[in-house]
């Protein structure tokens, strides 16, 4: 099967990347739990447009903590499927993301598109961990994964995963 994996939440942990530099801008106190919806205000403005001002940034792209398990889940995953990074990042970001990519994980291409369903990815299986994409997926005729985090618990599907280590089975399973 050809796998699409999204990037940021799911592969890449931003939120924990960007919480300190907003905290200190903001002086807030928040921790990655707090964030319980992606529209969640810091200063007033939601973390989703934050994030849109520091993927400008080429060290904030490049500083992007990998999400504990992901590395060994992917190459445990590519053993015996095709695995397509799929995120919805602005285009200025492809020459830094693709740079951070293949520091960090094995894959097989990489596309950036705001409107992720089986057409668009040529893909059988989407993990992400946004509710939206997830449903557009589906009802494109895939299958998913949604890959809990704090801001969709209140999102939750049939078929989740709390951990990298839950998701290579659960691919073998569809």
């Amino acid at each position: 099967m050809k796998i699409a994996i999204d990037l940021d939440g799911v592969l890449g942990d931003v939120v924990s990347n960007i919480l300190p530099k907003l905290n200190k801008e903001y002086k807030t106190n928040y921790a990655k739990i707090d964030i319980n919806e992606w529209n969640f205000p810091i200063g007033g403005v939601s973390i989703g447009t934050h994030l849109k001002r520091y993927f400008a940034d080429p060290v904030f792209l490049l500083t992007v903590p990998v999400i504990e398990g992901a590395k060994e889940a992917i190459k445990k995953i590519m053993k015996d499927h095709e695995v397509v990074i799929v995120t919805g990042r602005p285009n200025y970001t492809k020459r830094y993301t693709y740079m951070w990519l293949v520091d960090n994980f094995l894959f097989n291409g990489v596309i950036f598109t705001p409107n992720k369903t089986v057409q668009s990815t040529g893909c059988d299986v989407l993990v992400d961990d946004y509710h939206g994409y997830l449903n557009n997926f589906r009802f494109s005729g895939g299958k998913t994964i949604q890959f809990i985090q704090p801001w969709n618990l209140g999102y939750l599907t049939d078929n989740c995963a709390h951990f990298w280590s839950e998701v290579p089975d659960m691919i073998n399973d569809m």
